[in-house]
């Protein structure tokens, strides 16, 4: 039985229909995941993509305060003022992501937290500091020990400039050993406590201790 070859241009035809479909598939997916990413809110500063579940909380350098309280014999207030004449201290340090991204070479300014929990005197069973977003939606812990770390302070420059308003300004928590989650922005209030308070993402699955994989 003799069968009838196609023509050549009906083969090259049928490619090129493929291969624009192929192609407008591929186009669609990469718009679609765009599109995703603005919707949840995703965009990158200062090398860092910016992922938030709470907006951006309004600053006024004027009215600002820095609360630490809970387990503290001397509670504090802190303004922005004062907080600015503390001692400081710089670290370059890199900064890594649950998702699996990082950002190397962070230069860090801001204040450690020894001398903020010597100033409140801490109660001998304060054990936790839970660090507060102002936002009043986000929170994370770490214990005593692992807030004293030496890389870990609370920033509120970013390579030689002031934290950018998405970044946490005017107020981060800086913990370069652990996930980003535990490095809480738009920080307002400290409080001590006995036990381990879990954080936001941790109601979620994510792991306390800031170092394993969810």
């Amino acid at each position: 039985m003799n069968m009838k070859k196609e023509p050549h241009y009906v083969l090259k035809l049928i490619n090129r229909r493929r291969f624009l479909i192929y192609l407008g598939t591929f186009l669609g997916i990469i718009i679609a995941g765009f599109s995703f990413l603005k919707k949840i809110g995703i965009k990158t500063i200062n090398r860092f993509r910016i992922r938030s579940i709470e907006q951006v909380p309004s600053f006024n350098p004027d009215t600002w305060k820095l609360t630490i309280d809970g387990l503290v014999d001397t509670p504090l207030i802190i303004s922005y003022t004062e907080l600015l004449k503390l001692e400081s201290e710089e670290r370059v340090t890199d900064f890594h992501c649950v998702e699996g991204w990082s950002v190397e070479n962070v230069k860090w300014k801001g204040i450690g937290l020894k001398g903020l929990f010597d100033k409140a005197r801490l109660k001998p069973e304060a054990a936790f500091a839970t660090f507060h977003s102002a936002s009043g939606v986000y929170s994370d812990s770490l214990s005593i020990e692992e807030a004293l770390e030496p890389d870990v302070m609370l920033a509120y420059m970013l390579n030689d400039e002031p934290l950018p308003e998405e970044q946490g300004r005017p107020l981060r928590l800086v913990m370069p050993r652990m996930f980003g989650y535990k490095n809480v922005k738009w920080v307002n209030r400290i409080t001590l406590t006995k036990t381990q308070e879990p954080g936001y993402w941790e109601g979620f699955g994510y792991k306390m201790d800031g170092v394993s994989y969810p």
